[in-house]
């Protein structure tokens, strides 16, 4: 978790909990498959990553370096949506509960 943290900038933290809450929604809505979700996040971050990139620029000079700050930001910012939610999702189900992977350590 430290590693991804590092690398995402800090104007584009709320990016990744807007993906968050919008993988949520898209979880809820019944006729939108689950695989596709995180397909669905990471078009959404790149996109809005780059909005908020390229509007932060005022010449047309930088705005290959927007774009590619935003595709990165983000893809990273999807990526610790993702990571949020299984983390959450597995934080209750089984986890340290001692059963069958706790037995096959001993």
């Amino acid at each position: 978790m430290e590693q991804i943290t590092q690398y995402i900038q800090a104007d584009y933290a709320i990016l990744a909990a807007v993906l968050y809450c919008l993988g949520r929604v898209l979880k809820a809505v019944k006729k939108f498959p689950n695989q596709f979700i995180p397909l669905a996040l990471t078009a959404c971050g790149i996109a809005l990553a780059c909005l908020s990139a390229v509007s932060r620029y005022g010449d047309y000079a930088n705005w290959a370096a927007a774009l590619f700050e935003g595709l990165v930001q983000g893809i990273l910012c999807t990526g610790l949506a993702v990571y949020l939610n299984e983390v959450l999702s597995h934080r209750g189900h089984g986890v340290g509960s001692g059963k069958k992977d706790d037995d096959k350590k001993e």
